[in-house]
């Protein structure tokens, strides 16, 4: 396989990243809209736990830099809480 097919292929995954990350913040809104029924908070420490507890698991099954991971999956998780917090008008000054 070329180097430009081999960039090709990384170019394709970085796409499917993208959605998939626009897919969870999709799913924040589901999940907020959720919350707001149930009268829970927004911020769920437990939660934030497991979900990252899976993602370092799974990393190390993987063989992947657990601590890079880490820092992806807070990414993700601020990303959600942000976004939570917009559904509610919170953070939405210009």
């Amino acid at each position: 396989m070329s180097l430009e097919d081999l960039r090709a292929d990384v170019e394709r995954v970085d796409q499917d990243i993208i959605r998939l990350i626009g897919e969870r913040m999709r799913l924040a809104e589901e999940i907020f809209e959720a919350k707001r029924a149930l009268g829970v908070g927004i911020e769920d420490k437990n939660q934030e736990k497991l979900v990252m507890k899976r993602a370092l698991d799974m990393a190390t099954e993987l063989g992947l830099d657990p601590g890079a991971v880490k820092e992806i999956f807070a990414t993700l998780i601020r990303m959600s809480l942000e976004k939570q917090h917009e559904f509610l008008g919170e953070n939405n000054l210009p």
